[in-house]
Order: C-alpha cells, then sequence, then structure tokens
C-alpha cells in the first residue's frame, strides 16, 4: 500500500500556497466536469446548461463554500419549542443562531436528522437541520435557504462527505456542497459538525437552472416501486414519472426496454452516478442498497436524474467490487442491455483518469486539513491529533482505493520512476492539457532540429495549456529540468506562474520564458515528503499568444539528496 505521511501538498515554494491551491482544485474541477459534460451532452444537456449558469454566477453560497469558512453557531431554542421538538423531532420548531459576534438569525426552523446509525436525541449529539426562510421570509444564512448539520458519528475524519461532493461535481453528477462548523446548542459545546447544503428548490436552481420539476426523497432502503415523498413539484401528485421508469426496468424485450429507459432517464449521467458509488465504495448508495438517493425529473428533458445523499462511510474496503453486486431496480434492469456494460467500463475509466485522481484527493485532504486543524486544536490538542491521524489513513485509504480500481480495471499500477546510470530520472510519457483557451498541442515537433513538446497559441487569445508527466516518487528532494524555448510569448500575470516554464502540480512556479528566446535550461526544486507520492511534472505555458517548445530529450528529474 502506498503510505501517505503528510497532508501539505508538495510544493518548494510557499509564497500564496492557499492561492494557488484554490486555483488549481478550480482549473481540474472545471477541465475534469467540461470533460464528463462532454460526455453526456447528447442525452443531458440540461447539466451543460447548469454549469454555463453556475459559471456564471457569483453568489453569497458559491464564495461561503469555496472559501471554507468554518463558522461558530450558538443555537438557542426555547423551553416551550425545545418540549415540542422532544414530542416531534422531524418537525420544524423555532430558534435563534448566533454566528460568532456578526450575525444573529431569528425564527429558523429546526428539527432533528439522522437515520439509524446517525440519529442522536437533542440531549445528546443531535444532527440538525436548519431552515433558515422556514418562518422569517427571504432569510438567508451565506446566501443559504437550507443546510444541515451532521454529527459525523459514522465518519470521525470529517471528510467522506466533503471528498464525496467534490468527486461527484466534478464527475457531472450534481451533489451538495460541503463544509464544517462549530456548533453549541442552548450553550452546551457539541463540538465539531459537518455543514452541508440541504436539498431544495434553491439547489435545483443552482444545479439545473430550474426547480420547476418533481423532486422526490427516495427514501430509506426503498426502491423506485415504492411510492415517494415528493419534495417539491406541481400538479397531481401521481408519480407517473416514477412508473414509467419502473416499468422500463421491468420491460422483458431488451429492445422495447432500451428505447423506454431512453425516455425516463438521463443514462449517462446515472452511469457516472453509479460509477462514482462503487469507486467510492458508497455500499449504502441505490446502486448497491437502493438507499440515499433523491430524483428530479427537470421539465425540460423530461428524465430522471438520480441524486447521491449519505455518503459518509466511504473507502473501506479498498477492493469493493466496481463492476458487480448491483442491487437496484434500475441498475439491473439497465445492466441487462449488451451495451450497458461496456459504457459503464468506460465511463469507470474515463473518471478514473480525469476525477477520482490521486492529486485532486490528496490535495483535497490536504485543503481540508489545513482549515479544520486549527479549529479542532481550539478545542483541544487531542481532537486536533486525531485529526491528524485521520487525514493521513483518509490519504492511504484513497490511494489503495485507487490501487483496487486499477487492478479490477486491469491497469498496470504506477511503479516508483528509478534512476539511470547517471542517477537521473529520464521522462517518456506526456499528456496534453488545456485548462484555458485553444491552443494547439503537438508532442513530436520540430524545433530548430530539435524534437519537442509544442504548445502553439495559433490566434491570440488567453490560454493556460501544458503538458503533463505523471510519476511516483520516493520521499527526498528532487530537481525537475529542461530546455524551453519561445517564440512572441506574451506572458499572463498570474499566481502559478507567468509565461512558459516548468512546476509540478499544486505548486506556482518562480521561473519563466517569454518573448523571442532561444533554447534555456529552466530548474524547478521540489521537496516529496513520504514515500509513494505521486507528483505530476508540469510543462506549461500561460500567455496571451505565442508558441514555447519543450526539449523532449532535456527533460529530467534529478535526485537531489
Amino acid at each position: 500500500m502506498l503510505a501517505v505521511s503528510n497532508f501539505s501538498p508538495i510544493l518548494s515554494n510557499d509564497i500564496a500556497r492557499r492561492e494557488v491551491e484554490a486555483q488549481m482544485f478550480s482549473q481540474r474541477h472545471s477541465q475534469s466536469r467540461r470533460l464528463t459534460l462532454r460526455l453526456l451532452a447528447g442525452t443531458f444537456a440540461v447539466l451543460a446548461f447548469s454549469a454555463v449558469h453556475a459559471a456564471q454566477s457569483v453568489a453569497a453560497d458559491q464564495a461561503f463554500f469555496r472559501e471554507g469558512k468554518i463558522p461558530r453557531l450558538r443555537i438557542e431554542i426555547s423551553p416551550a419549542e425545545l418540549a415540542r421538538l422532544d414530542k416531534d423531532n422531524r418537525s420544524f420548531v423555532r430558534c435563534t443562531i448566533r454566528e460568532g459576534d456578526e450575525f444573529i438569525y431569528s425564527e429558523v426552523g429546526v428539527h432533528l436528522k439522522g437515520a439509524a446509525g446517525s440519529f442522536r436525541p437533542v440531549g445528546d449529539r443531535p444532527a440538525l437541520t436548519l431552515n433558515f426562510d422556514k418562518f422569517r421570509e427571504k432569510q438567508k444564512f451565506h446566501g443559504l435557504d437550507k443546510l444541515h448539520l451532521n454529527n459525523s458519528v459514522q465518519d470521525g475524519s470529517y471528510l467522506c462527505e466533503h471528498l464525496a461532493s467534490v468527486l461527484f461535481n466534478a464527475a457531472g453528477v450534481p451533489a451538495p456542497r460541503v463544509s464544517h462548523a462549530r456548533v453549541w446548542l442552548n450553550g452546551r459545546d457539541l463540538g465539531f459538525y459537518v455543514l452541508k447544503e440541504g436539498f431544495d428548490t434553491q439547489f435545483l436552481a443552482n444545479q439545473f437552472g430550474s426547480k420547476a420539476g418533481n423532486f422526490y426523497d427516495g427514501g430509506f432502503c426503498a426502491d423506485l416501486d415504492q411510492k415517494k415523498s415528493r419534495k417539491s413539484g406541481s400538479g397531481p401528485d401521481e408519480q407517473a414519472d416514477l412508473k414509467a421508469l419502473v416499468a422500463a426496468a421491468r420491460e422483458p424485450d431488451l429492445a422495447k426496454r432500451a428505447a423506454q429507459f431512453g425516455q425516463t432517464l438521463a443514462i449517462d449521467q446515472f452511469l457516472s452516478l453509479v460509477a462514482m458509488e462503487m469507486m467510492t465504495a458508497h455500499w449504502d448508495g441505490y446502486a448497491r442498497n437502493r438507499n440515499n438517493y433523491r430524483l428530479y425529473n427537470h421539465p425540460a428533458v423530461n428524465k430522471l436524474v438520480f441524486l447521491p445523499s449519505g455518503m459518509d462511510q466511504l473507502f473501506g474496503d479498498p477492493n469493493f467490487p466496481v463492476f458487480d453486486s448491483m442491487g437496484g431496480l434500475v441498475t439491473s434492469g439497465l445492466w441487462q442491455l449488451p451495451q450497458t456494460k461496456l459504457q459503464y467500463r468506460e465511463r469507470v475509466g474515463h473518471l478514473l483518469t480525469h476525477v477520482f485522481t490521486a492529486e485532486l484527493l490528496t490535495n483535497e485532504i490536504a485543503k481540508v486539513h489545513a482549515r479544520v486543524r486549527p479549529v479542532l486544536a481550539e478545542m483541544n490538542e487531542g481532537a486536533a491529533k486525531n485529526f491528524d491521524n485521520s487525514a493521513r489513513d483518509m490519504g492511504n485509504r484513497v490511494l489503495a482505493r485507487i490501487a483496487g480500481i486499477q487492478k479490477q480495471l486491469g491497469v498496470q499500477p504506477m511503479k516508483p520512476l528509478r534512476p539511470d546510470s547517471n542517477g537521473a530520472f529520464k521522462l517518456a510519457k506526456w499528456e496534453a492539457q488545456t485548462d484555458a483557451g485553444d491552443p494547439k498541442m503537438a508532442a513530436a515537433a520540430d524545433h530548430a532540429g530539435v524534437k519537442a513538446l509544442e504548445i502553439n497559441l495559433e490566434k491570440p487569445s488567453r490560454v493556460v495549456a501544458s503538458w503533463r508527466s505523471r510519476v511516483l516518487l520516493d520521499a527526498g528532494k528532487y530537481r525537475f529540468e529542461g530546455k524551453i524555448a519561445t517564440q512572441g510569448v506574451v506572458p499572463l500575470k498570474e499566481p502559478a506562474g507567468e509565461g512558459a516554464g516548468l512546476r509540478i502540480s499544486g505548486s506556482s512556479r518562480p521561473n519563466q520564458v517569454s518573448g523571442d528566446c532561444d533554447w534555456k535550461r529552466i530548474t524547478f526544486e521540489f521537496d516529496v515528503p513520504a514515500a509513494g507520492a505521486e507528483v505530476v511534472l508540469v510543462c506549461e505555458l500561460r500567455a496571451e499568444k505565442g508558441r514555447a517548445w519543450f526539449d523532449l530529450g532535456s527533460l529530467q528529474l534529478a535526485r537531489q539528496n
């Protein structure tokens, strides 16, 4: 198993680390989502609209989750309202919430939440649902109408739901966003909670650009042939859309079944949902256990979309099956179609390459660790040290899970890079990545008689593009080096770097080559704190116009110690 012993991102330069991390994830998330949306566009164009809609909005709720703020919430429930809550813990009662010394929210609706494993009574450490406009119209918490405070009793790492939210959304499967909070109830310190966006009409509007369709709660371990609670929608609650999907799953003629599925289900999105459930070892989701799901029927396409929920027990088994043990009615019916298994296998491979990566997951763990640990240390140092161990363990679990999926796919796991007789690590495999603009990329260009990687801005525009090589390294200090030539490069001035240069993913770089420049040797030094760390080497161009070449024969790593 690969070991991870440090959860600060692997950086040689700590300048603007937080800004760089945010930019790196934003670019990775955007690229992964674009790739997935392109894959899904043929049958579910609404999600593409959702991506555009979200990108154009800079709402308060987006800023809240992007910044990762951890609020201090003091909830006050009067004795009379507390008695009502004791009598019926699933009905909203009124409370007042104080957020630090800055904000007071009055007439907030609150009730208890949680199922068999996570439910706790109000006198214990309850999980809570808060509705800020339940009794006071238009009242919002950082732009949110509804949120959940999960006690995380089944996830001592406080990381599962956050990682799930990042992964599912990056895969084109809408999922609630996640942060954290410190919580008190009537002066009693409840400790540290996972703060989660609620499933409501605001969530639907943000994700789909519409809240008009039927929205259902899947219920507890209940398949689609059982009546659902409709949370929003208009007209008679006859659930004809659900019944049509059930009929499709049970149609004995496979050709007719395929046609009916195409009319009632967002199939491509469903394949991504199942893939992510199985890849994260979410055993309590729809595909395996017919549990923890929601359904939305967008009126523009009149097809049901499955949404994931309850993702607090993930990555438990590195060898959790990805390709079998499906349990849901829709999953079973779809998997009997000859083409589905091949499509699903391709989807798993796509997501493993573009979304479910060691780079994304370990950097997300590092980001959460950096902002959560100080808050836990304020509570007590023991809680902070426990979180250190939990974060380290989660890193090992996700790396082991990636290896487990690769094994099931028949993919040869990465092996640590070894030096040649001169002590250098030669780099052979490079992949193109475009984060902005539309450059021309050539893997074996000729420049002045030198075989090179090329990035060419044929038309002036804002371009961020790179050639990348993934390597597995032992702990130590390294130098990434190579020769770069440029022609007419007008650099962008960005925190991660300017013009052409070399770095590793997750870092900024001081080196830059721009204008007209003949071959120039560039170096970038970095540390690998733990054995078995995956590092992504980056030859990049950030520019408004120009061309850059990276001499393939000169690109190499050197061990410093």
